[in-house]
C-alpha cells in the first residue's frame, strides 16, 4: 500500500513539475523585413511547434533584425546573446556567418536559415553533418533541374545574365553554382553584379542586349529592390526569372523555379526542435530540398506582356497564375 502511495505521489510530482516547466528561450537574428524572410521565420516557428515546443508554453521568442544595415548586426548579436538563448536562429548568410565570427565561446547552438550554400558560406564543413553548436537549413537549387525549366520555358535563351549581390556570398555561390551547370547545357552565363541596391536600375539597363534573359539570386538586398529590376526589364522587353516565387506573384518576374522558404524554415524549425530535446548539432546535417521538391510558377500576365506563349511541354504544368 506504502508503495502504491509513493508512486501516485511521485507520479503527481512529475506531472506538476512538468506543467511549470519554464519553455525553452530561442533568439532570432533577423536580416530585415522582407516576405521571403517573413515565410521562413514564421515556417521556423511552425516547424518549433510540430517538434514540440509551440509559441508561449513551450518557447519564448526574442526577435530582431538590423534592416539589412550589416554594421549593426554586432550590435544585434551582442544583446541576443547576452539575454542567454538556449538557441539561436540566424537569418540569411551576412547573419549566420557574422554569429559563427563573432559568438565562438558561445554555450548555446544556433541554427541557420534560409542560406543558399552553408558549405560555400563556412558555416559547416560538409553537407553531411552539422559542425559543432551549428546546423541548419538551405534554400540550396539543383541548378541542372532550373536551368532546365528555365530552358523549357524560354527556348531561345542562350545567354542568361545573373544579377548577383557583390557583398552577398550566397549570391556569389548562386552565380558559381549556375556556371558549373551551364556550359554542359550550351549556355554563356552573363554576371551582373551589384554593390549598391540603389544602381540595380542602372545594372539591368547595363544587361540589356547582353543577355536573352536576367536571372535574380535570392539576395535580400536584391529582392528588395524587384520593383526597380522589373521596371527596367519590362521596357526592354526582357524577361526576368528567379528562384523567388513571391517575385513572380508581385508580379515583378515572369517565373520562378525554387525551394520554398517557408519549408525551408520549417525543416531548420523541426531541427531546432531536435536540438533543444538533447541531439548535438553536429550530428545534423543541413537540410537540402531534393530536386523534385522544386516548384514552378509563372505568371501568365507577365507571359502576354512579353509575347510569349505557354510551351506545349508545360501546358500541364499547373504552375500559371493570373
Amino acid at each position: 500500500m506504502l508503495k502504491r502511495f509513493a508512486f501516485v505521489m511521485a507520479m503527481l510530482l512529475a506531472a506538476g513539475s512538468a506543467s511549470y516547466a519554464q519553455p525553452k528561450r530561442v533568439a532570432i537574428a533577423g536580416w530585415g523585413p522582407h516576405p521571403t524572410l517573413d515565410e521562413a521565420i514564421a515556417g521556423f516557428k511552425k516547424g518549433l511547434a510540430e517538434g514540440g515546443f509551440p509559441e508561449g508554453s513551450g518557447v519564448v521568442f526574442d526577435e530582431t533584425n538590423v534592416n539589412f544595415d550589416p554594421a549593426l548586426i554586432p550590435q544585434m548579436l551582442t544583446r541576443l546573446s547576452g539575454a542567454r538563448p538556449d538557441l539561436m536562429a540566424t537569418i540569411a548568410t551576412p547573419v549566420s556567418v557574422a554569429s559563427r565570427n563573432q559568438l565562438r565561446t558561445r554555450a548555446f547552438p544556433i541554427v541557420f536559415l534560409p542560406i543558399a550554400d552553408p558549405v560555400h558560406a563556412g558555416l559547416v564543413s560538409t553537407w553531411d553533418k552539422g559542425d559543432k553548436l551549428m546546423t541548419g537549413s538551405s534554400v540550396a537549387l539543383d541548378y541542372q533541374a532550373v536551368l532546365s525549366f528555365f530552358e523549357t520555358l524560354l527556348p531561345e535563351m542562350k545567354r542568361l545574365g545573373v544579377l548577383y549581390d557583390t557583398g552577398d556570398d550566397s549570391s556569389k555561390a548562386a552565380v558559381d553554382g549556375i556556371e558549373a551547370v551551364a556550359g554542359k547545357n550550351g549556355m554563356t552565363i552573363v554576371r551582373v553584379g551589384v554593390d549598391n541596391p540603389n544602381e540595380l536600375a542602372q545594372r539591368v539597363q547595363s544587361a540589356v542586349g547582353r543577355v536573352d534573359a536576367l536571372f535574380t539570386v535570392a539576395s535580400g538586398r536584391i529582392q528588395q529592390g524587384m520593383a526597380a529590376v522589373s521596371a527596367t526589364a519590362d521596357r526592354a522587353k526582357l524577361p526576368v526569372i528567379t528562384s523567388v516565387p513571391q517575385a513572380v506573384q508581385q508580379n515583378y518576374a515572369l517565373a520562378a523555379f525554387a525551394v520554398s522558404f517557408g519549408q525551408s524554415g520549417e525543416a531548420a524549425g523541426k531541427i531546432a526542435a531536435r536540438i533543444l530535446k538533447g541531439e548535438d548539432p553536429a550530428s545534423i546535417p543541413p537540410y537540402r530540398a531534393t530536386a523534385a521538391e522544386h516548384k514552378p510558377m509563372i505568371n501568365g500576365a507577365k507571359l502576354k506582356a512579353l509575347g510569349l506563349t505557354l510551351p506545349p511541354a508545360l501546358a500541364n504544368c499547373n504552375c500559371v497564375i493570373d
